[in-house]
């Protein structure tokens, strides 16, 4: 009996042992129908979802912008950051028309101006953006200075009136209409730069976290940014409403120009970018004799090279030396040295002629007669021992050149502008300065309304020649709160603003602008040295990229647009 029972045990654990050890696709599964394959489709098996792809899934550009944080409000970063994850309001293109990015506008009067948040716009943390985002703006940068609802007064008593009288949201949400203080048939001008806070990031607290920082919107979003590795990774924004061709875009930071164009050659960057300027001209011959690199010029309204005076202080406070800098400079050199094969000298009145309000005005010239001339009005007559000019009194004829050391092109000018005027008598002391020491000396905000510069060089980006009244008037006016580098306070000057300010039309505005460019001609408040378009140069493997006037090609729109050969 004992024996029976071992058995029957042995028996039932073989057969319990047995049914253990039975494949999976044994267990009893539904009965499938007769046009049912007999095995399970792909669609059948649990899996993860499939990633997205993009018919680009990854393009590298390269850019010499220093990058310190990445996060809303440093300067370089939001630059470089408005064609991928902060767009503004508006977009320029090559033709100077604008069309709607962030926000659709309307006007009748150039005084209200209505803008709509496009459909879909999402916050790249899932908020949706409505037009208290943009009053928000607004009233965060009241809060740190500027006059859009509220005038300010600095510490020396200068006023700066509110931009805007008023506003109204509308019942929706989704649209702001702001009235101007005056009418502007060029604000749109304005807001191809202005980007928009999220409001529910950033209320009520006087600090965000880094995180908090980087909630934008856009069709990208900051992944990752490696300072040490100089990278900067963006990738879809899973909330934007439409999707772009490009699945990653990563910019690589570089110290110098040779060795971002080096990269490019070699194929290891597929474009490159500089916020409102294009290759230098050192640069252009090289590239364009690559087949894999594709040149594109732009006709452009910036301002790459320009040489400004202190009007109030210094020795260019005399008008006829600046007359007579402006005589004894040549610009064939500067043009064919530093220029484009599109280069072409400028004109007295500082306007390239792509600009809204241009009029043709005297080209600028070298003529050494004239400039002696001038020199002679000054006072200064006679040359010492070392070739420069000296006044009655002895005192040589000489000034200090300031420029920015991290910018390449401007020491190039710095250093032509110094050979050719000390060739013509006038001694020149250069001053190359860090980026922050040249902003305390050259821009009223940065040095608290005490510009010290004698002379300085510049370089106007196209938005900045299109701000408030346009025609580069933020720079030559020494009454705005944040450039002013010209220092000028001419009342025939300012009353000449004012009618800018106060066209309602764009042909009373092209007609005051005209008067603008007259005074320029006649006073020489700064010089421009050459006039260039803008060369961009990408890889010849992709082409159907958006040109922005502003921004160039790293704009919303390229990400749209661009395809692979």
């Amino acid at each position: 009996m004992k024996k029976l029972l071992a058995i029957l045990l042995c028996l039932s654990l073989i057969l319990a042992l047995a049914a253990c050890s039975k494949p999976e696709s044994q267990t009893q599964q539904p009965a499938q129908a007769e046009d049912q394959p007999t095995e399970p489709t792909q669609a059948e098996q649990p899996s993860e979802p499939e990633a997205l792809t993009y018919p680009i899934e990854q393009f590298t550009v390269g850019t010499t912008a220093a990058i310190e944080t990445a996060t809303f409000g440093e300067y370089n970063f939001d630059m470089l950051a408005s064609g991928v994850s902060e767009l503004p309001l508006v977009w320029q293109d090559a033709e100077g028309s604008y069309h709607p990015l962030l926000a659709s506008y309307e006007t009748e009067d150039s005084v209200t101006w209505v803008y709509t948040i496009e459909p879909g716009m999402t916050w790249s943390d899932g908020e949706p953006v409505t037009a208290e985002d943009i009053l928000f703006t607004l009233n965060y940068d009241d809060a740190n200075g500027s006059a859009n609802f509220v005038s300010q007064t600095d510490e020396d008593g200068k006023v700066t009136e509110a931009k805007y009288a008023s506003y109204a949201i509308s019942d929706d949400g989704m649209s702001i209409s702001l009235t101007l203080s005056s009418a502007n048939v060029r604000e749109l001008s304005n807001m191809t730069s202005f980007r928009v806070m999220p409001k529910h990031i950033y209320e009520g607290k006087d600090s965000v976290t880094e995180i908090d920082a980087r909630v934008t919107c856009g069709p990208y979003m900051l992944e990752s940014f490696n300072k040490e590795a100089g990278t900067l990774t963006f990738v879809p924004n899973p909330y934007y409403p439409l999707e772009p061709n490009v699945g990653k875009i990563v910019y690589r930071l570089f110290g110098n120009e040779d060795t971002m164009y080096l990269a490019l050659q070699n194929g290891d960057l597929d474009m490159t970018w500089a916020y409102s300027t294009g290759v230098s001209g050192s640069y252009q011959d090289v590239l364009a004799a690559s087949d894999t690199l594709t040149l594109e010029s732009v006709a452009a309204a910036n301002a790459p090279a320009v040489l400004a005076f202190n009007n109030e202080n210094g020795l260019f406070a005399d008008e006829n030396l600046r007359l007579a800098v402006s005589y004894a400079l040549d610009y064939d050199s500067f043009r064919t040295v530093f220029g484009s094969a599109y280069a072409s000298n400028p004109n007295r009145g500082f306007v390239p002629p792509v600009t809204v309000g241009y009029k043709e005005t005297e080209a600028l010239g070298q003529d050494l007669t004239k400039a002696a001339q001038c020199m002679a009005d000054a006072g200064y007559t006679e040359k010492n021992a070392d070739g420069f000019y000296v006044n009655a009194d002895g005192e040589t004829c000489a000034f200090t050149l300031t420029c920015n050391a991290g910018k390449e092109a401007h020491v190039g000018y710095a250093e032509l502008v110094k050979t050719q005027l000390e060739q013509f008598g006038i001694q020149v002391v250069l001053e190359t300065l860090d980026a922050d020491s040249y902003n305390a000396k050259t821009s009223n905000k940065f040095s608290e309304n005490n510009i010290t510069m004698e002379a300085a060089i510049y370089g106007f980006t196209a938005a900045g020649m299109g701000m408030k009244n346009g025609l580069a008037s933020i720079y030559v006016d020494g009454t705005h709160p944040v450039q002013g580098g010209c220092q000028v306070f001419d009342e025939e000057f300012q009353s000449i603003l004012a009618a800018m300010g106060e066209a309602k039309t764009v042909e009373e505005y092209t007609a005051a602008a005209g008067d603008l460019q007259d005074w320029y001609a006649a006073h020489i408040p700064l010089i421009a040295l050459y006039w260039d378009s803008q060369i961009l140069v990408h890889s010849a493997a992709y082409e159907n990229f958006t040109v922005d006037a502003v921004f160039g090609l790293n704009n919303a729109n390229t990400w749209f647009s661009i395809t692979a050969k």
